[in-house]
């Protein structure tokens, strides 16, 4: 037990730093599924300190849950879109699961969040709070840009595209269309 919990703050650690050779090796280990044990392990403990800003544990138990719901969705969805482009825009080489697995790696940036999370409760620093999730929100961007690079084999400027290019401008383009409307 103890060298699995090591093992996951090994694991964590290359994630923000040596991201490409990571993925490489979870890729080559057939393990890239695992990421979705970070999503859920910080999207419960992120939901779950937001939760408890408002005193009620059983709130905080909601919210918690609520956060990897959500979660699982939101990577399902983007990773989804990104895997589509990046194998039929740009020829990318593989399949989408383990582009998924590796979409939940990219939870870990939210250890950036939760540390800007408890300023604010210690400290009630909202500035610097503001600042954490900032960078947790573009950490997490190149993350996934890492994770579909490795994973579909095009370069970081595709991936790039793949991962927020194309989709936000799909979702503006809708957005001026329903605005219209």
């Amino acid at each position: 037990m103890k060298e699995k919990i090591l093992n996951s703050l090994d694991g964590m650690a290359q994630v923000l730093v040596v991201q490409d050779t990571y993925f490489q090796e979870v890729l080559e280990k057939g393990k890239a599924i695992n990421g979705l044990y970070f999503l859920i392990f910080f999207s419960a403990f992120f939901g779950f300190m937001m939760g408890s800003l408002l005193s009620n544990l059983g709130l905080a138990i909601i919210i918690a849950i609520l956060f990897i719901v959500l979660g699982l969705l939101k990577i399902f969805i983007w990773s989804g879109i990104s895997h589509l482009i990046a194998k039929f825009m740009f020829k990318g080489e593989e399949s989408f699961v383990p582009t998924f697995g590796l979409f939940g790696y990219a939870f870990v940036s939210f250890t950036l969040g939760i540390v800007g999370l408890a300023t604010l409760m210690v400290a009630g620093t909202v500035f610097a709070t503001f600042l954490m999730w900032l960078l947790m929100a573009v950490w997490f961007i190149v993350l996934a840009t890492v994770a579909v690079a490795t994973e579909h084999k095009i370069g970081v400027g595709r991936a790039f595209l793949s991962v927020t290019g194309i989709p936000v401008l799909v979702i503006i383009v809708l957005s001026l269309i329903v605005g219209v409307l």
